[in-house]
């Protein structure tokens, strides 16, 4: 990623078709992650998994022949057909309690970080003895061993489900979740950010101040180490003492004031510290923004909400990547700084009319323990039940219940109660 805008360059792109072939891979995830992530809560997510990363293998290998920016722009357009994020996400979302999930994204974050370190370190040797080309030969490459790891290592989640019916489309019904709903705009501007940084960087870097691309690990291996920690310490904030929507707007405002910082003052060695500043904020943000996906969506709609999610996500680095691009080439980086601090205080209006994402807690009650009927609607309709649904044989009923407007024993009681009553009462 940082190095693709120079590569693009040298294949005989202008600035706008760099921002393509940076931008291309997320027009087509954008496209494909909301069936992807449909699919698998059909068809299950391991399956899904491998089909989108043979996909990716393949306009990986497009991409390393690629003799010209055409060819290029081509094989990212493949590589983004493989759209596996939403699944992922889901898989540990099935995979993990509420309590531990922003950590468990965090963990994933920081092994992306951690892999974008050791790409960094490596990468411009491979690239500089073998050609930018054999960089993408090799991503074909690591396909093999992380379908050897899903195949071997990755549990298969159970498929969740509601207890009856619901009418409606699955996605009419994520659109209808007021908190997903702005939780996808905030996703769709924290990658149009994140690709933005990644245009005017490597651009400004190599164009403005002569660093060769073997130099930019010097600046991108501190910011990142850097962002790894305040991911580690946002999620710890956001989860222990219940805090992420305090955090995500603490990252937030950091943001607006880093670029309004690169619009007034962008010189050298100004600018190297508003990169570590960009990352500090860029990587508290996603891993919350990430596992509070996951809490807004009911479990049988995982991957269909998280498909949107990431489909907003994506379309955030196609637009992202294209309008950086262009408006750098043509006004500058001061002009591109005040745009990105402008949608930053857009990002911030979104996240202020959140509701804080909080842990729920999960109560199991056998089927045949609760009277016939007692309908899920309402159990729902029960105060502080977020949704009750199925695993497996559908032999013991989940509820996910809001713990601060009830608990665990006054919940059970309610049931008690329920299954008390006449059948014919209200």
């Amino acid at each position: 990623m940082p190095l693709l805008a120079i590569y693009a360059l040298e294949l005989g792109g202008a600035p706008f078709l760099a921002g393509l072939a940076v931008g291309g891979y997320a027009l087509m995830q954008m496209l494909f992650q909301y069936p992807f992530g449909a699919l698998s809560d059909r068809f299950g997510r391991r399956t899904l998994i491998a089909v989108g990363m043979l996909i990716f293998a393949a306009g990986s290998i497009v991409c390393a022949f690629a003799t010209d920016i055409y060819l290029l722009i081509a094989g990212r357009f493949v590589q983004g057909m493989g759209a596996v994020s939403s699944v992922i996400t889901a898989t540990i979302g099935d995979l993990t309690g509420e309590e531990k999930r922003s950590k468990a994204m965090a963990l994933m974050g920081g092994s992306i970080a951690m892999s974008f370190v050791v790409a960094l370190l490596v990468g411009p040797a491979i690239g500089g003895h073998f050609g930018v080309g054999s960089l993408f030969a090799i991503s074909a490459i690591l396909v093999i061993p992380a379908l050897l790891i899903l195949a071997f290592k990755v549990p298969t989640p159970q498929k969740a489900r509601p207890i009856e019916p619901i009418s409606g489309s699955r996605i009419r019904r994520v659109l209808q979740n007021r908190d997903l709903v702005r939780l996808n705009f905030a996703m769709f501007l924290h990658s149009f950010v994140m690709t933005s940084t990644f245009i005017f960087i490597p651009l400004t870097l190599r164009g403005e101040f002569g660093w060769a691309m073997t130099d930019f690990w010097k600046i991108y291996l501190p910011a990142l180490f850097c962002g790894v920690g305040a991911m580690g310490v946002g999620a710890a904030l956001g989860e222990k003492y219940n805090l992420v929507k305090a955090v995500m707007i603490g990252g937030i405002l950091l943001l607006i004031a880093t670029f309004g910082g690169v619009a007034w003052r962008h010189d050298e060695s100004a600018l190297l510290v508003w990169i570590v500043l960009i990352f500090v904020g860029i990587n508290s943000l996603e891993p919350l923004m990430q596992s509070s996906a996951t809490k807004f969506a009911k479990a049988a709609e995982r991957g269909s909400a998280l498909g949107l999610f990431n489909a907003c996500q994506f379309f955030g680095v196609f637009v992202g990547g294209m309008s950086a691009g262009f408006l750098y080439g043509h006004f500058g980086l001061g002009v591109l700084a005040m745009l990105l601090c402008a949608l930053c205080l857009v990002w911030l209006a979104l996240t202020t009319g959140l509701n804080n994402p909080i842990k729920m807690g999960l109560l199991a009650i056998k089927r045949n323990e609760i009277r016939a009927e007692i309908t899920p609607a309402m159990i729902e309709n029960l105060e502080g039940v977020r949704e009750c649904y199925t695993l497996g044989e559908a032999d013991i009923v989940y509820i996910r219940f809001d713990p601060c407007l009830t608990a665990n024993e006054k919940l059970s009681q309610m049931l008690i109660d329920y299954s008390q009553r006449k059948p014919n009462a209200d």
